[in-house]
Formats: structure tokens, sequence, C-alpha cells
């Protein structure tokens, strides 16, 4: 071969894996930029899905015979014990998996060599079974029993004891796990697994999907927590522009794009855990103006800027920000960046969370900015000093790659709405004289102060 021949050949193959390696791809390694900010929230602690961290050597080794243990238990349910109907259905989980292994290995975005069939059932089996039991958990099924002919009460908490669920800590960690990106399967994976077994599992609802099963287990995760309202309280939380440092000047904020969101897919298609969790979050069906929708329960954040159409009412009406609660506790930061991280590799997301995040670190500056928001309900902050809290919104972003910004619209009316003399006068009397009940108090004693000194002057000039 000639040398041209040589070049040209190593150009197409080249061109080729490039291709065959990212078309596909879904699961990716955190850069390495955003890891060196926080590792810990990248890194799982206790259980490793998939081939990227099968090989750590800080995972215990006694968590795979747990993941065993799981799988058994799994196989069990669906077959009633029967080991001969055990091996025919880890027989068919196999051979399913080894059709589909070359699909999966193209979901990581990098060689993964290690994957082989037996991680896909192992891992998937364990993923089920955990999901499974975790709504045994919380929906206690009846069932009768044959010899007495009455109804009994199957009760999971008494029945299952394992090291995932016997502890809080335990379970907050493998859920810590799940969420990871770069600890995820692929979820056509899980998919096939699923009809093989759970699908099958006598007695089990029919109306449950595995789609149900994964955002009951996050549930508490992905849902805003519910708010004791009393009857005349308002359902949306307000804060003002001027209440807050609001920078909202820039060029992050100066892009021609209006945000409009993608419409939603007829037929939702998911590559992985994450990616569902992801999906769930996003407005369901986006308005004229840009605002994440919450208040179904469906969707994590709702974020409106509303300004008064009359002229009356811009001047007596303050304009507020309508933001939906955000609960800050241990696993927020882990879920927000995971998200973010998912958004920044792969180009087939749209970037809600990270826009999110861009938008709370404009909104929040210092701690004095987080009393404000709590204030006004918008943020329920578990983290303890407001400290933690405004850290957490300012170091999001780090070293994150900003494209479309989902919020432009409502970011310029707020800006152009704080530019004017009238709010600007009311937030800066409210800042100054309303902050706390003693400058109330002094300013109610110097007004009423000026009042009778006008009194006076208007009386002695009559005379």
């Amino acid at each position: 071969m000639t040398l041209t021949e040589i070049v040209g050949q190593k150009i197409c193959d080249g061109a080729w894996k490039t291709e065959e390696s990212f078309s596909s791809a879904c699961i990716y390694r955190v850069p390495e930029e955003l890891r060196k900010l926080k590792e810990s929230a990248y890194t799982p602690r206790l259980i490793s899905i998939g081939p990227l961290h099968s090989e750590d050597e800080h995972l215990k080794s006694s968590m795979q015979e747990v993941k065993l243990w799981y799988v058994n238990f799994l196989i069990c349910r669906v077959t009633g014990g029967s080991e001969e109907c055990k091996f025919t259905v880890l027989e068919e989980c196999l051979e399913t998996m080894k059709l589909w292994l070359k699909d999966a290995k193209k979901s990581y975005a990098e060689k993964v060599d290690n994957l082989n069939e037996e991680m896909l059932v192992v891992d998937g089996c364990f993923i089920l079974e955990l999901l499974y039991r975790y709504h045994l958990l919380n929906n206690p099924q009846k069932k009768t029993n044959k010899e007495s002919k009455e109804d009994t009460t199957e009760t999971p908490k008494g029945n299952i004891r394992d090291p995932f669920f016997a502890s809080r800590l335990m379970r907050i960690t493998v859920q810590h796990d799940l969420l990871l990106l770069e600890n995820q399967l692929p979820f056509c994976v899980l998919e096939k697994l699923f009809l093989i077994t759970v699908a099958k599992i006598p007695n089990r609802p029919r109306n449950c999907s595995l789609f149900d099963y994964v955002i009951e287990y996050f549930w508490k995760m992905i849902s805003p927590e519910p708010e004791v309202k009393s009857a005349t309280s308002n359902a949306t939380n307000c804060c003002l522009p001027g209440e807050c440092v609001l920078p909202l000047f820039g060029n992050r904020m100066d892009s021609e794009n209006k945000g409009v969101a993608a419409p939603k897919k007829s037929k939702e298609v998911y590559y992985h855990i994450l990616h569902m969790l992801h999906d769930h979050c996003l407005p369901r069906d986006p308005p004229e103006r840009v605002k994440f929708v919450a208040d179904t329960g469906e969707n994590l954040f709702k974020v409106n800027f509303t300004e008064a159409k009359s002229c009356l009412g811009r001047c007596f009406h303050r304009a507020p920000f309508e933001i939906s609660t955000l609960s800050l506790n241990d696993s927020t930061e882990v879920f927000l960046r995971n998200l973010i991280a998912f958004e920044q590799c792969c180009p087939d997301v749209s970037g809600y969370f990270t826009s999110y995040a861009f938008l709370m670190d404009k909104l929040v500056d210092s701690e004095k900015d987080i009393e404000v928001l709590q204030k006004a309900g918008i943020i329920r902050n578990n983290l303890g000093a407001n400290k933690e809290a405004s850290d957490l919104f300012n170091k999001l972003c780090k070293e994150v790659v900003l494209g479309e910004f989902h919020f432009t619209e409502m970011c310029n009316q707020a800006t152009q709405y704080s530019k004017r003399c009238w709010p600007a006068a009311v937030a800066h009397v409210r800042r100054q004289y309303f902050a706390t009940p003693w400058t109330f108090m002094a300013f109610c004693i110097g007004f009423i102060a000026f009042g009778m000194s006008v009194t006076q002057f208007v009386r002695s000039f009559l005379k």
C-alpha cells in the first residue's frame, strides 16, 4: 500500500470509530474540571453500577454479594423458588443481554471492555429488585392465605431485612449512587430485564410500569415538599427584584434566544434513570412566557416574573418573581450537579437545569439573599447555615458553559423593571426602613414628627 492509501485508511477508520462511539453515547465520565470542584458529588460511595466504577478499590467487595442476593430474590419472586424455573429465567436474562450487549456498549462514551452479559444482568436485576422492594415497603399488599381462607396483610418491613433498608443512612447512600451520571445502565437494558422478571411476578399490580417504580423511588427528592397553608395564604411564593441583589445585567443574560422550550416527544425514549428524572422535572406544557411549572407537583421548578399592566397598578403593586419552593438538603447538590453534568455532556438534552443554576446564581450573592428567599418561602434551607446555601448556588455554575438561557425574557423584564425610578425607590425604602422592627419604629416616629412639624407650620402660617 502507498503512503496515501495508508493515511486514507487511518482517516476512514478514525472517522468510523468516532461516529460509532459518539453517535449513541449517553453515559459519560464527568469532565475533570467539574469533578475537581466536588469529586464526592460524582463518585459512588457504596454501589457500582455498570463498568465505569466496577473496579474502584474504595467500593466494598461485600456489596457485590448483596447485589447477587437481590438478584436471587427477584428471580425467586418470578418462579416461586423452583430451581428449574430459576435456571430458565436466568438463562433468558443472559441470552437477552447477550443480544443487547453491543448496543449497551455503544451507550458509553468511552470503550468499556469490562462490560459483559453477567454485569448487565446482575446490576440490572439488582436495580429492579431494589425498586420493587421499595414499592412493597410503601404499598403493603394484601394476600390470601389459602389454608385459613382469610385475608392477611403482607408487611415487607418485617420480612425484608438487608443492609440497604436496615438503616436510613444506607437507603440514602444507595439512592445517591443511583443518581450519578457515571453510575448508570442503559435504560433499554432495564426495560428488557423488567419484562422478563418484574412484569411476570404473580399478583403484581399490572398498572405499574418501570417508569412508575423509578419515580416512586426518587419522589421525595424530585417533588417539592408540601406546604402548610392557611385559608388566606397565597399559593405562589414571591420575591421582589429589589429585595435581592439582582445583577441581572451581563453577557450571560443578554442572549438572543427567546427560551422557547422544545415540544415534548409523543413517545418518551429514556437513556437511563438520570435522564428519566431530568425529563420528569421539565415543564409539561411550556407557556408563552418562559417558566418552570411545578404547582402540579409533577415538576420541580416554577419561575415567573409578572408585572401589573395598568399605570396605577405599577405604582402601587410590586412586580414579583414567582418561584416554587426548593428544599435544600444533603442530596440537592448531588442531584443538581449530575443533571447539569448530563446536560453539559449530552448534546440531545435541553439545558433547563443549567439555566436554573445560572438564574439562582444571579439571585443569590450572599447569605442575606438566602434570608430574603427563605422569608418569601422560596427556599427551605435544611443545610444549616445560610452560607452553605449561598455557596451551593454560587459554586454550581463554576466551569459550566451556558448555551441557551431559558429565562432570557423573564430576566430582561425584571432588569427593565428594576431600572425604573419608582420600583428602585420603593425597594430602597423597604431595605432602609422596613428591614427590622426597630428601623420600622424609627421610621414611624420620624414620619409622625414630620407630620406634626408640617401641621404646626401650616397653623402658624394661617395665623
